[in-house]
């Protein structure tokens, strides 16, 4: 016995594995809490490991991230691609305004000089006509929006149909614009009642509101495109019940009417020449 505590080294093998077993006992199960050994060896380890972990990461990193001009070649590559994009879109939008620029519209500045009493709100004559370029069918606006178009003309007057003349006015295509998406309709009449023009057609999946903007389809063969003609007042359901009607509030004022334009628009004189040189019937004011 003196022999074997005599020897230190066995003494303190011994000792560790009487702790070992005593820790092993103490950790068995599943527990909330840590004893307080197992919290000194935790801290430890964790201390350790923390103060080890940010240097191993940044040499981990180091050696496996990219090379500074394989991330320079990546980043030319994409600003290439954008530049290829924004050439391309440059290109087109030069080619647009080529095309434009071959058929601008221009105004012929008129003066209302008549306005017949029996028709007081259907019809004006203004001091502009063949002689100043004026044709049949030019439309006519004030600097509020569309007022009508040219539906008579000699060398020096021509008359002019207001949009409230609803009686032979054949229709005006129109797009309706709101802020879920733009609809075409025919803007076809005048409401007496509520002084409204009288939008039909209008898809029913559209979602017409108050203050909605109306304007000239491009697709009419007479009205250039974008003219505003006026804004929505009401929504009413379409006489065909699949489809929906909107009354417009004229954007210009007709009842006061002393200087107008009447717009002269290549393209569209071009198509009126084409339909009489070949026969094909237009749709009147659409």
């Amino acid at each position: 016995m003196s022999r074997l505590f005599g020897n230190r080294r066995l003494l303190v093998l011994l000792l560790s594995m009487i702790a070992l077993l005593s820790m092993m006992g103490m950790t068995r199960g599943e527990r909330n809490e840590l004893t307080l050994p197992e919290r000194w060896i935790k801290n430890v380890t964790d201390t350790v490991g923390s103060g080890l972990y940010r240097p191993t990461s940044v040499l981990v990193g180091w050696f496996h991230a990219s090379p500074p001009e394989a991330a320079t070649s990546t980043q030319v590559l994409q600003l290439k691609s954008q530049l290829a994009k924004l050439q391309e879109e440059n290109r087109q939008l030069k080619e647009i305004i080529g095309y434009r620029k071959g058929n601008e519209v221009s105004y012929i500045a008129a003066h209302v000089v008549a306005r017949n009493p029996d028709r007081w709100n259907n019809r004006v004559v203004i001091d502009r006509g063949t002689e100043d370029g004026v044709l049949l069918n030019m439309p006519v606006i004030t600097n509020q929006g569309l007022i009508g178009r040219v539906t008579a003309v000699t060398g020096h007057m021509a008359d002019v149909q207001l949009l409230t003349d609803s009686d032979e006015s054949p229709g005006i295509a129109a797009h309706l614009q709101t802020t879920h998406g733009t609809y075409f309709g025919i803007v076809d009449g005048f409401d007496e009642g509520r002084k409204r023009l009288v939008m039909k057609y209008i898809p029913a999946t559209a979602k017409p509101k108050k203050g909605d903007i109306v304007v000239t389809s491009d697709q009419s063969d007479i009205y250039t495109g974008g003219l505003l003609i006026g804004t929505v007042d009401g929504v009413a359901p379409g006489e065909y019940g699949v489809d929906k009607t909107v009354y417009v509030k004229p954007a210009a004022s007709l009842e006061q009417l002393s200087y107008v334009l009447v717009v002269r628009d290549p393209e569209k004189i071009q198509l009126r020449q084409f339909e009489r040189q070949t026969g094909a019937a237009g749709n009147g004011g659409k």
